[in-house]
């Protein structure tokens, strides 16, 4: 059997997969690229850079009903909807995204295990597709926060592309028991192991230096200056593949209705605030310094890794142009270079 794979024998395998689970995968869209559960392969962006949304949401709708409420009924009704452990797979990962549900699971399996997560979770299959190269624009650095964006850690099924003579091949590999029984049969060989760590020059940021700074400068002014830009819209949050914040509220009246979980951002001037009127944030440099913090140091301080993946989308998307990158490689420098 031949140890590369050709683009149609893995169109061959997702259609065997679109058989048994929802699929989901990089769509090109209007706009670009953009994820969309599919219902044929050739539908599916092999050769995509960047999608402008993460797939978060293939794992945590963007809302979602926890119960449904009668209480005009006699006697009054609860009812919480069924969990979708609907079997799925997402293809075609990125690194960067597959960093944001390894992410996703330290949070949702901390001091109480999400149900509903879970469901969807244990039930996903993860398959990832390797960056040969830096999607443009040039605003990913995923590298410098410890995601190799040739091998997703945490995916069942890593696909590499090999340029060779006869053109682009592929080399797949099955970390995990799912990823292989989900390839068993398949006529062609599997890789061994894992590719080679190299790099593929995305862009650089020292980001121990700038966890060291941070550490001791929680109330520098440079924070307001840096987040003079942000408009608190929380495009940042929603593209991003680790953010998990939500908001709960009531939808409906006294009488039927349901509870409803959604996403929500620290960048929202309403996130903090207390039903007294007071807000512990107060000014939106407050919020946007949370946000960093909570990526660089709180989160990791407690999980052991980064919540920022490195996927540069919050650079890309946010309509004040704020730029996380030069945030970061800007902080603490003039301090630096003080003899």
């Amino acid at each position: 059997m031949s140890a590369h794979w050709t683009l149609d024998d893995l169109k061959e395998w997702v259609k065997r997969l679109l058989a048994e689970r929802r699929v989901f995968a990089p769509v090109e869209g209007p706009d670009g690229p953009e994820w969309r559960e599919v219902s044929t392969v050739d539908a599916i962006a092999w050769n995509y850079g960047r999608t402008a949304i993460s797939p978060r949401a293939a794992m945590i709708p963007r809302a979602e009903p926890i119960f449904h409420y009668d209480l005009a009924s006699d006697p009054p009704q609860i009812e919480e909807p069924a969990l979708d452990e609907r079997p799925a797979a997402i293809v075609a990962l990125r690194s960067c995204d597959a960093a944001g549900f390894r992410a996703l699971d330290a949070v949702m399996r901390w001091d109480y295990e999400d149900e509903s997560y879970e469901a969807r979770r244990r039930n996903t299959l993860l398959v990832a597709l390797a960056c040969p190269a830096p999607p443009e624009p040039a605003s990913c650095f995923c590298e410098s926060v410890g995601v190799d964006p040739l091998w997703a850690e945490g995916a069942d099924v890593q696909i590499e592309p090999v340029q060779t003579q006869e053109g682009t091949l592929y080399r797949v590999y099955a970390p995990t028991e799912a990823g292989r029984v989900s390839l068993a049969g398949s006529p062609k060989e599997l890789s061994e192991g894992r590719p080679e760590p190299r790099s593929i020059g995305t862009v650089r940021v020292d980001v121990d230096r700038v966890r060291a700074w941070m550490k001791d400068h929680f109330e520098d002014p440079s924070w307001q200056k840096v987040s003079e830009s942000c408009i608190g819209c929380g495009t940042c949050a929603f593209v991003c593949p680790s953010c998990h914040c939500f908001d709960i509220l009531d939808e409906g009246d006294w009488r039927r209705g349901e509870r409803v979980r959604f996403w929500d951002s620290c960048a929202f001037d309403h996130f903090t605030a207390h039903a007294t009127g007071h807000n512990p944030r107060p000014r939106q440099w407050n919020r946007y310094r949370q946000r960093v913090y909570h990526k660089f140091v709180f989160y990791p301080d407690k999980f052991g890794k980064l919540l920022c993946t490195g996927c540069g989308r919050c650079v890309d998307a946010c309509p004040g142009g704020v730029d996380l990158i030069e945030i970061l490689q800007g902080l603490g420098e003039e301090e630096q270079v003080k003899p």
